[in-house]
């Protein structure tokens, strides 16, 4: 186990009792980028959700299931399995009721990050229907590699831009798990 994944385990089982979906989850490659702690408190509010996201991941035929939304349990958590090309440009969204659980199957892609207070030009407004807004910049971004070793877990906190190319266009199958917060 790498050493992000043993400090992830770390502070997730140090903080959380629901050990069964800690346990699952402290397993999985989450990227660095992902708020450890943030994490840790959403598990361990809603530990049946978090399981129910665990179970569609760890499932052995996710990659034979076609793109489309998959519902995983009654209080709304739900996935969406994508297929792209990864993009030249794109602009911000962020989410409001839901964390994004971004799972790259095949290919390899940049995610932009910023934290929402950094955002600036409103393309779209907040719509509580979707859980989506879009904003065109941001005056402090990161960038963020996504593989299938690189698991990026979204926060309302952090706003984002998925689906970018790295040098090329390249082919991307995606999982998007969406957990409401608790």
């Amino acid at each position: 186990m790498n050493k992000l994944v043993m400090s992830l385990a770390t502070i997730i089982l140090a903080s959380c009792s629901e050990g069964n979906t800690l346990k699952i989850w402290s397993g999985f490659p989450v990227s660095e980028e992902t708020d450890a702690a943030q994490l840790a408190y959403q598990i361990k509010a809603n530990p049946s959700d978090w399981k129910a996201a665990a179970d569609f991941l760890s499932r052995e035929d996710l990659e034979k299931l076609p793109p489309g939304r998959y519902e995983l349990t009654r209080s709304g958590v739900y996935a969406n399995i994508q297929e792209y090309i990864t993009k030249d440009s794109s602009n911000y969204e962020a989410h409001t009721k839901y964390v994004d659980v971004q799972v790259i199957q095949r290919g390899c892609e940049h995610i932009f990050l910023s934290s929402r207070e950094k955002l600036s030009g409103c393309l779209e407004q907040y719509d509580p229907e979707r859980d989506i807004e879009f904003w065109a910049a941001s005056s402090d971004t990161r960038c963020v590699t996504a593989d299938a070793r690189h698991w990026v877990i979204l926060f309302p906190s952090d706003a984002h831009m998925p689906c970018m190319t790295i040098d090329v266009p390249s082919f991307i199958r995606k999982v998007v798990i969406k957990v409401p917060v608790k």
